[in-house]
Order: C-alpha cells, then structure tokens, then sequence
C-alpha cells in the first residue's frame, strides 16, 4: 500500500494512503447484502399473505408474488399462511397421533369436557374446530394470542349451545344441529373480536354422559329402547288389527246390504206373482182353482208312498198294490 509522509514537529512520520479504490470495493458488497437480505424486495408465496409494516404499524397486505418495499428499518414484512387448516382439541388432547403401526392416544381434558344440558344434565363432549386465516393483518394485530381466543369462543359457543338443548337430543339426533348452530356462534364471536379467523368446520367427536353415572345412563337408555319397542309392536299390532276389523265390518255391511236387496227383490217378486195369480183367478176362478189343486198335488205326491187298492168285486179281500217308495217321500 501507498504511503505517504508528513512532518510533523522535528519528526516525519509515513501514514498509509487510503485512495477510493480502498472503499469502493467494500461498501458494493454491503449494498449487494443489504439488497438480498433486507433489501426492497421480498417473496411471497402461493399459500401466504405479506404483512408489511411501516415503522411498526400495519401499512398493506399483499398476495403472493415478487414484492418491494423500503429496506428495513423503514418497513419489515411478516409472511402468514393463510391457507393452512389449524386444528384446535376441546375437552381433549392428542398425546400421540395415529398412524399404519401406532394407535392414536387422547387424554381427557374435564374442565373443558363437562357441561350442562338444558335440562340440567351433565354430558362430556368433545369438539374440534378447524380454521384458517382470512385476515392476516387481524390475525396478527387485533388479538394477542389467536389460538386461545378461538379456544374460549369455541368453548363458550359449544356450552351455549348445548345448554338450550335437552340431553337425549345431546346424546342421540341432535348432534348435527348442535355442530351446525357452534360453527355460527363461534364466527360471529370471532368476527366479533376482528380476529381475522374464519371456521372451517366444527366437529364433535364423542359425547357421552360423565364417568361416574355412565352406567345409570346406559340403563336408562336400555329401559327407554325397550319401551319403544314396546311402543312400535303396539303400533304394528293396532295398525293390523285395525285395517281388519275395518274390511270385516265392511264385507258384513255389504252382505247385509246385499242380503236386505235379495229379500226385498224376492217380496217384490212374490207380490207381483200374487197379483198376477190373483187377477187370473178373478178371470176365471173355477179354472185358476183347478190349476192351483193341480199344481199343489204335482208337488206333493212325489214324495209320498202310493198304494193302489182295488176293492172291486174282491168279496170280503181287498187288494192292495205296493209302489216302490219314492225318494225322498213320506207315509
């Protein structure tokens, strides 16, 4: 290196010579740092949103893309995933995750667990809710700690929520309702609270009754299936026996109708055959009369036995010709 020298006093003394060639070299490699890592230029990618901050207060969100923005100190920018899918256990814990060789492990968390129905029953459910981030500049700056503000919501949602519904409906059909009214109670309080969250899904994984009365629970729920099967067989029996007696007392309607048809059909016959008879006979009685003998003994000797007895020059014998008897008649 170049010197130069100067005196000073008796003495002369060399000092080195700094020319510009001496600088130029270092302050273009801290401009080349600066500019690749806290330059203004910043990547954001498919899945996230860029914060960008200017002199610490939120300024803009950007999508994704190459960006610019003033070096640092002037503005920093955060990067948030907002399409990822955040899980949050309620009333319990995974210890240990399922897999193709490992059995999924939970613990039970009570305080979170238990709650009362509308009917002053106690029952143990546990949800899950599932989430994502539609603001990142909320999420990020209006709540401290995202994760438990969604954790409180959705407990208070859930208690809220089963505590207008009576326990049977908890235990039994009403879980899809229930998951469905949480989900929009849990937004509106998060929209509330300007979270920037938005909830994917609610889900209730199990909901049983406590520990301690499990047993009395289940007894109860034999006891109430046994009466509806009771129930149901009655129903059966009198939706068959009903129709039944139904059709029975319409076919002996209908017999009766049509018997009281035959028997007025047969009066009206055998009035108008009197009549008739009876203006025949006025024509001509002494005919109609024989007609009438004739046809009266036509009908009757046929089933009658006949004998024929010859009296006639027999002195004191009468002989007697025996018929053979004739089906059906009588002596």
């Amino acid at each position: 290196m170049a010197a130069k020298r100067i005196v000073i006093g008796d003495n002369e003394v060399e000092i080195p010579d700094f020319g510009i060639k001496a600088f130029i070299y270092p302050v273009l490699l801290l401009i080349v740092v600066w500019i690749f890592f806290a330059g203004p230029f910043y990547i954001v990618a498919p899945e996230e949103n860029g914060v960008v901050r200017t002199f610490g207060k939120l300024s803009q969100v950007t999508e994704s893309g190459l960006r610019f923005k003033f070096p640092w100190p002037i503005q920093t920018v955060d990067l948030v995933n907002v399409e990822e899918v955040r899980r949050l256990e309620l009333g319990f814990r995974t210890v240990r995750a399922g897999g193709n060789q490992n059995t999924a492990q939970y613990k039970k968390v009570p305080s979170e667990a238990l709650m009362l129905t509308g009917d002053e029953n106690i029952v143990s459910a546990d949800l899950v809710v599932q989430y994502k981030i539609k603001d990142a500049g909320q999420f990020l700056f209006r709540v401290a700690d995202p994760k438990r503000a969604v954790s409180h919501a959705a407990e208070a949602a859930i208690r809220q929520v089963v505590g207008a519904q009576p326990i049977d409906q908890t235990l039994t059909t009403g879980k899809a309702m229930i998951e469905a009214s949480a989900k929009e109670l849990l937004q509106k309080i998060l929209d509330s609270y300007e979270t920037g969250i938005f909830v994917a899904q609610v889900k209730l994984q199990d909901v049983t009754p406590p520990q301690q009365v499990d047993a009395a629970f289940k007894d109860v729920q034999s006891a109430k299936e046994e009466k509806e099967k009771k129930v149901n067989i009655a129903h059966g029996y009198r939706n068959e026996i009903i129709p039944q007696a139904r059709g029975e007392a319409a076919q002996a309607l209908q017999e009766a109708e049509a018997y009281k048809q035959k028997r007025v059909k047969e009066a009206e016959g055998d009035a108008s055959r009197f009549t008739q008879m009876l203006n025949q006979y006025r024509l001509a009685k002494d005919v109609t009369r024989t007609r009438m003998y004739l046809e009266t003994m036509e009908e009757i000797f046929p089933k009658m036995d006949k004998y024929i007895v010859d009296g006639k020059d027999a002195g004191g014998l009468v002989n007697v010709l025996s018929l053979e008897k004739v089906k059906g008649g009588s002596q």
